[in-house]
């Protein structure tokens, strides 16, 4: 039999990946022969639509079995789809999960575990991090200024480095007193070196606030040109799947739940194929629909879902 488990690493002594959509690697094994395949995830850096997108690699490879640790809604019903049998809360180096799949020791899951999106969060790094956290206001600092390094900032004493205090300082040369580390404190610095008001005076508004106005318009623009990214690789990891296996993605293609849709038009705009049009409820069109499954992971309704033709 061939399964998939998720892995962090190319090799069956690597450790199961919780995440099913967004895991590093897949590793394709003969449950017989312990031969394999290291299949490197090309869908680690979707903001939506992982879980599918890799539940269609899969089954294009032939997968019959799923291991992980956690699988969401649309991708477990993707993977029930293509008729791939999902086994969950599996955890340990990938070779001895393997064995214990051989033994019997899993039972296929009847439900996604987790909540929609749950693999965006990467997993806990803190407990292999040699460095301490240091809470806001910490540094050292051997006068007001809590953290100066070299760097930008500005304060009444100035010192060389990028730090957050109750006073910055940005450059090099000497002020009322000089900090050393980093933490935050009343007043952040950006630019270069520049004369602050004695403590208790107010900075001026207006540049400010200009420059808050324009860094949220930098965000919106970022954001923007992200999703436009993003639907560009749903597109094109979907054109792939359609040349390397002749056609339409292993069958499936959108379905509308009636009840559930309330037209608000927003499959339409992600759908790479123009394959989508809104009346009363959103309309799919057979020919052009792919099975990418955009539309499915966008949908915030749920009234979309993949089906086998």
């Amino acid at each position: 039999m061939k399964i998939a488990v998720t892995s962090t690493g190319p090799d069956l002594d690597s450790q199961v990946e919780p995440r099913f959509g967004r895991c590093p690697y897949f590793l394709i094994v003969d449950s017989e022969t312990f031969e394999f395949e290291a299949v490197e995830n090309p869908n680690v850096a979707l903001g939506g639509g992982a879980g599918i997108q890799s539940a269609q690699l899969l089954s294009n490879r032939g997968v019959q079995t799923v291991l992980t640790g956690n699988c969401g809604p649309n991708a477990f019903a993707t993977l029930g789809a293509g008729e791939i049998q999902v086994i969950v809360g599996v955890g340990g180096v990938v070779r001895q999960v393997v064995e214990q799949f051989k033994q019997g020791a899993f039972s296929g899951a009847t439900e996604p575990n987790v909540v929609s999106h749950f693999g965006m969060t990467p997993p806990d790094q803190s407990s292999t991090s040699g460095a301490p956290t240091t809470p806001m206001g910490g540094g050292a600092g051997g006068g007001r200024g809590m953290g100066m390094g070299g760097g930008r900032g500005m304060g009444q004493g100035m010192g060389g480095g990028r730090g957050m205090g109750q006073r910055m300082g940005g450059g090099r040369g000497m002020g009322q007193r000089m900090g050393v580390g980093g933490g935050m404190g009343q007043r952040m610095g950006v630019g270069g070196a520049m004369a602050v008001p004695p403590i208790g005076a107010s900075m001026p508004a207006g540049p400010m606030s200009k420059q808050t106005g324009n860094r949220e318009q930098e965000l919106r623009t970022l954001k923007s040109q992200a999703q436009e990214l993003e639907n560009q690789l749903q597109s094109t990891n979907a054109q792939i799947n359609e040349i390397e296996h002749g056609g339409r993605v292993w069958g499936l293609i959108a379905v509308v739940e009636a009840e559930k849709c309330t037209a608000c038009g927003l499959c339409v705009e992600v759908c790479p194929t123009d394959a989508i049009s809104t009346d009363d409820i959103a309309q799919i069109d057979r020919e052009k629909c792919n099975g990418c499954g955009q539309c499915v992971a966008e949908c915030p309704q749920g009234a979309l879902s993949l089906k086998k033709t």
